[in-house]
């Protein structure tokens, strides 16, 4: 096996792990699973397909540690997939934070670039509601029916991340409008190349993001215990 493959395969297997034991131990899961979220979100690169593994092994993980909890198992899963939508909305906020300093690096950008990251952004949503629905296919009927239900909520209420990327790229299209360029940039793959120097710097603000809640979290506990 390709030792890329094989390290991408060990990482997703102990995130599973770590999502896990926090349903299991039943301590504040919604703030743990957010956590160990961001903190597998902030490793290298943020794009869609990174994202794309580490929202199914949360969910995987989540429903392995709620699996033997009985009927604690709805609330247990419920703040898991509400961590995890938490956190992916501060990948949004990441993204955005990354685009507007380019934005101030770069004078105008080419309207297929911007397309082309606000496409990113708005497919969080549909990542985070096509899992549950997926690992919910694969889960016992309890589980799988927990999920669905989740799911079907959640495209009916709205969520988090869905808000939150829907704002996020109207302001960017509203800021960035009077400076994208109708010029079609220099060869095919210019919207990738962008994306890709962004979701570096991305993974850069969700890690300072992800050590800013966690000192608030902290700080919080603290307070508490006097």
């Amino acid at each position: 096996m390709d030792k890329n493959k094989s390290d991408l395969s060990e990482n997703r297997e102990k995130l599973e792990d770590e999502i896990k034991q926090a349903v299991q131990t039943g301590d504040d899961i919604r703030d743990a699973v957010r956590r160990i979220t961001l903190k597998a979100l902030n490793q290298g690169k943020l794009n869609t397909k990174e994202v794309q593994q580490v929202v199914s092994a949360v969910v995987k993980g989540a429903s392995e540690g709620a699996v033997n909890q009985g009927l604690k198992s709805k609330d247990s899963l419920l703040s898991a997939v509400s961590g995890l939508d938490d956190a992916l909305s501060w990948v949004a906020e990441a993204s955005k934070l990354a685009l507007e300093e380019a934005a101030g690096d770069i004078k105008t950008f080419a309207k297929q670039d911007v397309k082309k990251i606000t496409d990113d952004l708005l497919v969080l949503e549909d990542i985070y509601l096509e899992t549950l629905k997926r690992v919910a296919k694969e889960s016992n009927k309890l589980i799988g029916s927990t999920l669905n239900n989740i799911e079907r909520h959640a495209r009916d209420s709205g969520t988090a991340v869905g808000r939150q990327t829907t704002e996020i790229v109207n302001m960017l299209n509203y800021q960035l409008g009077e400076n994208l360029s109708e010029t079609v940039a220099a060869g095919s793959d210019s919207a990738l190349k962008l994306a890709s120097q962004l979701s570096y710097a991305a993974a850069g603000f969700l890690d300072g993001i992800a050590q800013t809640l966690e000192s608030k979290l902290k700080t919080t506990s603290l307070k508490n215990k006097k």
